[in-house]
């Protein structure tokens, strides 16, 4: 028994030392491999971010760092439009502090590529990408980082799941009155792409039955996460993601993907030219377009942007719904009449 016992010893402390291994990084691309060498003389890069919190940009620059050592990233979140205002500045200065521009707001980028000042870069992750975010501009200077959803939320302790809302023209219901909630496209951003989209496939009488319901209207699209976890009111067109971190944290949210489509805004990502550390740059493209960007997204209830990576418990995938998007254009043209449509029917 003994003889057996010292026979097995070096195996079990072989399996021990495999276990407390970390496992092997994923093999790199010979592009990827030249693209690490060339950042690594340029040391560090830096963000400047619209999308998600310091938090989470933080948890991104980290991983980054983990992933390539010797490179680190200073992001920089704030809301989309001061970042711009913040680049343009750098710009008109003549300094680009900024190596890699993310913004809620594509017309920032389709304004930056009219005035030649991105980098075009399509980054080889890209092909993994969920199909529906894949070549979001067709000359290939700007990519997804973020896609904002807008979807039907439900406070479970009010309303049953057979009862709550199914598909955007349920939210016009009359059993809805003194129920409803929702922000105001004249503060954010997400509720005017979803207000175009509403008026575009069911005209302005969409919202004027959603006024007669006496609505709760905020600024934020998240403003109502805050009324139907109090109770104060039952459903709303709302984030899934601030609803599922909501509902982590014991709150008695769910979540309906409208049958007609969920509302879906990408949010890009761009290089920007002049850039001091553009090798790292493309480097960080890469990364915001691979498997470990899109880990961190589900792991804090965001959408992850790949479909081999699963999504947050009670979320779909982005290719398991139906999506709903407006194109740029259209939002140019149609949000600032939506926006005055808006202030005469809500008064706000």
């Amino acid at each position: 028994m003994k003889s057996v016992l010292r026979r097995a010893a070096p195996l079990l402390l072989m399996a021990g030392l495999l276990a407390l291994a970390p496992a092997p990084a994923l093999a790199q691309s010979d592009h990827e491999k030249q693209l690490y060498e060339a950042a690594k003389q340029e040391g560090q890069l830096t963000w400047y971010s619209g999308i998600l919190n310091q938090q989470i940009c933080d948890e991104v620059g980290q991983a980054f760092a983990k992933k390539y050592p010797g490179l680190t990233v200073h992001a920089i979140k704030t809301t989309s439009q001061v970042a711009f205002q913040r680049l343009l500045q750098d710009l008109k200065a003549g300094d680009v502090l900024s190596d890699v521009f993310t913004t809620t707001d594509e017309s920032h980028m389709a304004y930056l590529e009219g005035k030649n000042l991105l980098v075009k870069y399509v980054p080889e992750n890209e092909k993994g990408l969920s199909k529906v975010l894949r070549n979001i501009d067709p000359n290939g200077y700007y990519h997804v980082s973020w896609v904002g959803l807008v979807t039907a939320i439900y406070n479970k302790k009010k309303v049953n799941a057979a009862a709550a809302p199914k598909d955007w023209p349920d939210l016009t219901d009359p059993k809805w009155k003194d129920q409803i909630a929702f922000g105001s496209p004249n503060y954010s951003g997400l509720v005017g792409v979803w207000a175009v989209a509403m008026e575009n496939r069911y005209g302005w009488d969409y919202f004027d039955k959603l006024n007669k319901l006496n609505p709760l209207i905020g600024r934020s699209i998240d403003d109502a996460i805050t009324v139907l976890n109090s109770g104060e009111r039952s459903v709303a067109p709302g984030n899934p993601a601030s609803a599922f971190r909501s509902a982590a944290r014991g709150n008695p949210l769910a979540v309906n993907y409208p049958t007609s489509g969920t509302l879906m805004d990408p949010s890009p990502s761009a290089i920007i030219k002049g850039a001091h550390h553009p090798n790292a740059a493309k480097l960080f493209m890469e990364f915001l377009t691979g498997p470990e960007y899109s880990k961190i997204l589900a792991k804090n209830f965001e959408q992850p942007l790949r479909d081999d990576v699963p999504p947050p418990a009670g979320a779909k995938s982005l290719s398991e719904m139906k999506v709903l998007t407006v194109k740029l254009a259209d939002i140019e043209k149609e949000l600032p009449k939506v926006k005055e449509k808006w202030r005469d029917t809500f008064g706000m």
